[in-house]
């Protein structure tokens, strides 16, 4: 019986570690950032400076910058627009 659950136990460790999560994402310039996204970010954090911008896997763009305080946020859009999460 012991056998069985640690077969069980490692199997669920490694499907658990499979490719769950956001995937590689690719640093882009932010003029290849596409106008209506990079709108979106500037409207939910008004007043940071956006500097790095990378295209995720699943097409969004997570774009990202500093307050004037020096708290780095990030905001996730798709290409049109469409707001997705803020960090």
């Amino acid at each position: 019986m012991p056998k069985n659950f640690a077969t069980i136990l490692l199997l669920s460790i490694l499907i658990g570690c499979g490719s769950i999560g956001e995937g590689p994402k690719v640093q882009v310039k932010m003029e290849e950032v596409p106008p209506a996204a990079l709108k979106t970010a500037q409207n939910k954090v008004p007043g940071i400076l956006f500097t790095e911008a990378f295209l995720k896997k699943d097409g969004t763009y997570e774009i990202r910058g500093k307050t004037k305080t020096g708290k780095v946020r990030e905001v996730e859009v798709k290409a049109d627009g469409t707001f997705v999460e803020l960090e």
